[in-house]
């Protein structure tokens, strides 16, 4: 089940909705509009610092916000499309400083799980592989697509110098190719710790899978704050660091309780709370559920149809058992002569 609760005493709870996409509640985390704020004010221009209009200050920084947002957002909705297809449930995303929270609930088995981790990264690739393909048309050169990950806003040649809205089409791809490659580390909690967990579960067993995945997040998160301490914007790193590992105990503390207790197996749900998986009856997806109410719908026409068609028939015979067949007008005839196809044509009981 999904948590549909939310006590305020935590702090992931402290957030408003902002919309509604395919059944999918958005929400945003307060968090996110103050880190917004703050980084905004950290571009603006300082006393005695190089003129730069303040306009094109606050439009490059409320432009990449606005870009990051938007990307962030269609990677949780491909989470929530993989969990749907694979007959789960999705409906909600948070978006906060540190990405996004897509509020899923998968089939408790490894390749539900497995979709459902890298159907978010893969709507990455795609924003990546348009961006790509544009910006080398437009420039002439492959070198122009900002492939250092070092440095994803400015194209691998620094001696290109694009224009206003090239630069802005190779901020989509930087952000995007960013957060790609941020998620696909193999570091659990991130997309690329859940595909390594989601590939050894088949062989090691669902709690050793965890285990594993959970071990290698804690040590890549150790890496990940090291490397931010030498790095600029390393505050960013060692947000995730803290937030990476954390989220490795707490998931191997969970499990763990489980295991003493012999609650069964639970999952992580990608959202930061804990699902039952003792494997309830399996609910048809979302999309099995459009097929079913489509299918419903047409049988419902066709049902109407008939009961139209018997009608018009029943009182086309009891016109002929009054008034002689010589009565029936050239539309009552059509009626009897379709129905009397419809019969030689039907099987015989």
């Amino acid at each position: 089940m999904i948590p549909t609760e939310k006590p305020l005493d935590n702090p992931i709870n402290w957030s408003f909705k902002v919309g509604r996409l395919w059944d999918i509640d958005v929400r945003v985390h307060i968090a996110f509009v103050i880190a917004a704020v703050i980084l905004v004010w950290m571009e603006l221009p300082k006393e005695g610092a190089s003129s730069v209009p303040l306009g094109q200050v606050l439009t490059d920084a409320l432009g990449i916000y606005a870009i990051l947002f938007l990307i962030v957002l269609l990677h949780e909705l491909g989470h929530c499309y993989g969990a749907r297809r694979s007959g789960g449930e999705a409906n909600e995303i948070l978006l906060w400083p540190l990405g996004g929270l897509a509020y899923v609930s998968p089939p408790h088995e490894a390749r539900a799980h497995l979709l459902t981790a890298v159907a978010g990264p893969m709507v990455n690739v795609i924003i990546c592989g348009i961006c790509a393909g544009v910006i080398v048309l437009w420039f002439g050169q492959i070198w122009a697509v900002p492939w250092n990950p070092m440095h994803p806003m400015w194209p691998a040649d620094p001696s290109i110098i694009p224009t206003t809205p090239q630069l802005w089409l190779i901020r989509v791809f930087g952000i995007s190719y960013f957060l790609l490659l941020i998620n696909m580390l193999p570091i659990y909690p991130f997309d690329g710790g859940r595909v390594l967990q989601a590939l050894l579960w088949p062989t090691k067993g669902y709690a050793a899978s965890l285990a594993i995945a959970t071990s290698t997040g804690m040590i890549g998160a150790i890496v990940i704050g090291l490397f931010g301490l030498f790095t600029e914007q390393g505050w960013l790193l060692m947000m995730i660091a803290v937030f990476g590992y954390l989220t490795c105990w707490q998931t191997r503390r969970m499990a763990k309780e489980q295991a003493e207790f012999g609650a069964g197996e639970f999952g992580y749900d990608f959202g930061g709370g804990y699902a039952s998986l003792e494997q309830p009856e399996k609910r048809p997806g979302f999309f099995a559920r459009r097929r079913s109410r489509r299918e419903e719908a047409k049988a419902e026409r066709l049902r109407l149809q008939r009961e139209k068609q018997r009608t018009e028939v029943e009182s086309v015979l009891r016109k002929v058992s009054s008034s002689g067949l010589d009565s029936l007008t050239p539309d009552e005839r059509r009626v009897l002569e379709a129905e009397t196809t419809r019969k030689r044509g039907a099987p015989s009981e």
